[in-house]
């Protein structure tokens, strides 16, 4: 038996990490084995969640248990660690899941139950473990990449900031430069106007000086024909003095007494030789002189000055004696002498007569001169400013590169700025939402068990539940982490925890309805562990699972299909997605499968299919499918796979009636906001990808932002993509709060068929026979809508919608009464008429609530996990068959729960015959009830 319990045990694909666990946990493993056909204990359980949850961190330093805790398990510890507190959290939650199915069929309420299964507990434990994970993955490198991209945006800040500094020191250069250069253009400007009129001042001297020549020459020229005159007599005496023989001299020289002749010859020569004397002594040593015929050869004209010459012409010349003639008789070398002196003084005379003009010619000449000069030192004063001039040209053409440089330079970084500027400006809003979303992530991984948990047990435990029963429970287990003071997300959307805007605008697109419910049942469908069965009474799960699969190959197979087997086979072996019908009609063949009984022989992967061994596919998936939400299913199925209910809820009926009205009376408003639906989920989607693609820019980005344009181009890029998308997604609200406007006129009407169809339902509690399907309501609303004669010819919408009204509750009425039994047709017309009332004239009507009910219900549900933890086994069952069989006892739980104290004293006391508490109604004589009950 033991083998077979171990053999039963193992195949559950959940136990896998208790399987690792044998060896070492024998003791653990032997006993959640032997609970295994039945349930385990609520040790096991606690003990369970201890093994398979040791390696995820749920630890608290300085969590302390509260005192209030409540305590399901015996091996909790007197002062429990954080996670021996969340253990015993899930040991809560199976215990609840069992606790509301005793209480609903007690109370025999409408609501659905499902066998609670050790599979379950071990699949909230599997969602746990790969949730807290995932998620503390995600948080952590989300919360990296944020803070990446903060650091990016505030170097990027600090950068502008130095940028903007360098802009201001560019400019204070750019302005030097061009200080610099306007004062080198001048100062150019100024010398090349000082050179022109330099230039033209030279022109002019030119022209004077041109003119001055010409004098010069004409002056020159009258002069020189004076002197030509005499000349050649000058030039004949100095040849005739060259002539003289030295013989000649030497024989004067002896002369004691010379003749008269000789001597005033000698002395006449003396006296133009500007040493006058008559001693003869004196005049023979001026004679004898070396240089005495040189001097008389060189000598100028121009030394014999008028006192000279007035003594030479009266001492010598007017002298009779002093003539060539007869002084060339008495000395040869005397004659050339007397005719020298005599052309010389001629030639003086001449130069005195033509002495003005030869002055006026020096003047002329000097001017000249001076003018030649000055025009010297204008050209060179001409030259000095041209190079001057070429070296500011060349330092002025330096001067505006470098400024021109600069400019480019400033533009650049102008450019740069003004673009960052605007980037952080684009980027500031993200910085204020990042910086919050990094702060809250301290609180998301102090939420992370508490969040974790809730989900997992979600996913686990409530897919065969319909939504208000979900919420109840959720909000139960909520209040049980309060108590713990465990912490967790109390706005915790559960869709949106454990799936992108991606996936949520595919589920949208692929004709999933738009309710809570439904979303939460695409995520179980998503997130599943075990194989999924699908409650479908309208199709609509399977209408989705077929779009979201098309892209895969799809094999619809039943289990009445005589090729079932065949069809299984292949798609095990190929890998293809099957969808099985009729699984109410469930057979056993598919149990090996959806135990995972997989086994690696040679590196294949294995899977036995009746008699024959068939290769296992990873790509392979399997949904069940079954219209019939009465179906009933054992324990050994509901322990094998997820639950899925996609039975229509009253919200989602009333969004679906909402449509079809607004297809078939406002066929605009209707596209207007299937369109406005699908941009808002794409948008949504678009703005995730486009931040998500912000972070990664700024992550992947090395050195600063600001010089790597490609970086800033792309954030532009993006940054313009995200504004134009919020600029169409408030385009949208403005449409959709037009499409809103519109719906709200037909929101009484789909109220008021979501209330019919309930109602509907709800009539099986009159009479077994009552059972109306939803596609039956739909029909007839159709019906309605599309072929009603009265609309033929009416266009006003008010008229329209109070005919279509009219007729629905006249033909739910006529159609549904005509199967009823004559005294049950007044309740169906009093229930339409309250629901009239209510939805489309808006009286203040009491109706049944379910959702209070069922508060009621789980309420007294949670306050009695503690009494029952409290009894024995033997005691839990008498507890059971008194509020089950004996009418006095049917508020037994609640009795007791208000006299604790006296029960828990009563219960603990050694005579249990005695001081017994007053936990039943006293209506009469209930002695034999009482003696039962207190036997029992």
């Amino acid at each position: 038996v033991m083998r077979n319990l171990h053999v039963v045990f193992t195949m559950n694909p959940s136990a896998n990490g208790l399987r690792d666990r044998a060896s070492t946990s024998p003791a653990l493993f032997n006993r959640c084995v032997l609970d295994w056909l039945g349930d385990w204990s609520l040790d096991a359980y606690y003990h369970v969640a201890s093994e398979l949850t040791q390696n995820v961190d749920i630890q608290k330093a300085d969590y302390v248990a509260p005192k209030t805790l409540t305590r399901l398990v015996a091996g909790l510890p007197v002062e429990p660690s954080y996670r021996d507190v969340m253990n015993n959290a899930f040991v809560f939650v199976h215990q609840s899941l069992h606790k509301l199915n005793d209480t609903l069929r007690k109370k025999g309420s409408t609501t659905k139950t499902i066998v609670i299964t050790p599979s379950h507990f071990l699949d909230a434990i599997q969602h746990f473990i790969k949730i807290t994970v995932e998620k503390r993955t995600e948080i952590e490198e989300t919360r990296q990449h944020l803070i990446v991209g903060l650091d990016k945006i505030h170097e990027t800040v600090v950068q502008v900031e130095q940028l903007q500094a360098s802009l201001a020191d560019k400019r204070k250069e750019l302005n030097d430069k061009n200080e610099e250069a306007n004062l080198k253009l001048k100062q150019m400007i100024h010398d090349q106007q000082e050179a022109e009129k330099k230039r033209i001042s030279s022109q002019e001297l030119q022209v004077v000086l041109a003119q001055q020549q010409e004098q010069i020459v004409e002056k020159r020229k009258t002069v020189m024909i004076d002197l030509d005159k005499v000349e050649p007599a000058v030039q004949e005496a100095q040849q005739a003095v060259k002539s003289i023989k030295k013989q000649n001299l030497v024989e004067i020289k002896n002369l004691n007494n010379p003749p008269q002749g000789v001597k005033i010859t000698l002395e006449s020569i003396c006296l133009l030789l500007g040493e006058e004397t008559t001693d003869w002594k004196s005049i023979r040593g001026i004679m004898m002189r070396d240089n005495f015929i040189s001097t008389i050869v060189n000598f100028e004209s121009d030394n014999i000055t008028p006192a000279i010459a007035n003594k030479m012409k009266k001492n010598y010349i007017n002298n009779p004696d002093y003539s060539y003639d007869k002084v060339n008789r008495a000395s040869a070398a005397c004659g050339p002498l007397v005719k020298w002196a005599t052309a010389q003084l001629t030639y003086a005379d001449m130069l005195s007569k033509v002495e003005p003009l030869r002055n006026e010619l020096k003047n002329l000449e000097n001017e000249a001169e001076k003018k030649v000069a000055d025009m010297q030192a204008t050209n060179d004063l001409i030259t000095t400013l041209e190079t001057s001039i070429a070296q500011y040209k060349t330092e002025y053409a330096d001067l505006i590169s470098a400024a021109q440089a600069i400019k480019t330079d400033l533009s650049h970084v102008e450019s740069k700025v003004e673009r960052s500027i605007a980037l952080i400006k684009n980027l500031s809003l993200e910085k204020v939402r990042w910086e919050s979303t990094s702060e809250s992530y301290q609180t998301q991984l102090a939420t992370l068990i508490g969040d974790g948990f809730l989900i997992s047990t979600f996913l686990a435990y409530t897919g065969y539940f319909d939504q208000m029963t979900r919420q109840i429970l959720f909000q139960q287990w909520q209040n049980h982490l309060d108590k713990a003071k465990i912490p967790y997300k109390h706005d915790l959307a559960r869709v949106e925890y454990v799936s992108t805007a991606d996936e949520r605008l595919r589920w949208e697109m692929n004709l999933l309805p738009s309710d809570d419910l439904c979303r939460e049942n695409a995520v179980m469908l998503k997130s599943f562990t075990r194989y999924p069965l699908i409650i479908d009474p309208s199709g609509q799960a399977f209408e989705f699972l077929h779009r979201e699969y098309r892209e895969k190959n799809i094999v619809q197979t039943s289990f009445m299909d005589a090729g079932f087997r065949k069809q299984l086979e292949s798609a095990l072996r190929f890998g293809t997605t099957l969808f099985v019908h009729d699984a109410e009609n469930f057979d056993p063949l598919i149990n090996p499968v959806l135990i995972r009984d997989l086994r690696r022989t040679s590196g294949r992967v294995l899977i036995t299919i009746g008699d024959k061994d068939i290769d296992f596919s990873p790509t392979f998936r399997m949904f069940l499918f079954t219209r019939d939400s009465d179906a009933e299913f054992g324990p050994d199925i509901c322990s094998r796979v997820t639950f899925v209910n996609f039975t229509v809820t009253r919200s989602s009926l009333q969004s679906q009636c909402l449509y079809k009205i607004l297809r078939s009376e406002r066929p605009d408003i209707d596209s207007k906001r299937s369109d406005l639906m699908k941009l808002q989920g794409e948008f949504a989607a678009k703005l995730r990808h486009l931040e998500d693609n912000l972070l990664k820019v700024l992550n992947e980005s090395e050195g600063t932002i600001l010089d790597n344009d490609k970086v800033i181009a792309t954030l532009e890029k993006i940054k313009t993509e995200a504004s134009e998308i919020m600029q169409k997604v408030e385009e949208t609200d403005i449409v959709l709060n037009e499409v809103e406007k519109v719906s709200h006129e037909y929101l009484p009407m789909a109220k008021a068929c979501s209330s019919i169809f309930f109602t509907l339902s709800s009539l099986s509690t009159i009479h077994m026979l009552y059972q109306y399907s939803l596609r039956f309501f739909m029909e007839i609303f159709e019906h309605i809508l599309y072929h009603n004669k009265r609309l033929e010819s009416i266009t006003d919408t008010t008229q329209r919608l109070d005919i279509i009204l009219k007729s629905l509750f006249e033909t739910i009425f006529i159609r549904v009464s005509r199967g009823m039994l004559h005294r049950d047709r007044i309740t169906l017309a009093v229930q339409l008429t309250r629901i009239y009332l209510k939805n489309i004239i808006g009286e203040n009507m009491t109706f049944e609530d379910e959702f209070f009910e069922m508060a009621q219900v789980l309420e007294e549900n949670s306050d009695m996990l503690n009494i029952q933890n409290k009894l024995s086994d033997p005691q839990k069952r008498a507890l059971s068959h008194l509020t089950t069989n004996i009418p006095s006892f049917k508020n037994l739980e609640r009795q007791i729960a208000s006299n604790s104290d006296a029960f828990d004293k009563w219960l603990n006391s050694n005579d249990l015959t005695t001081r017994v508490p007053v936990v039943w109604e006293n209506n009469g004589d209930k002695k034999n009830e009482i003696n039962t009950a207190v036997y029992s």
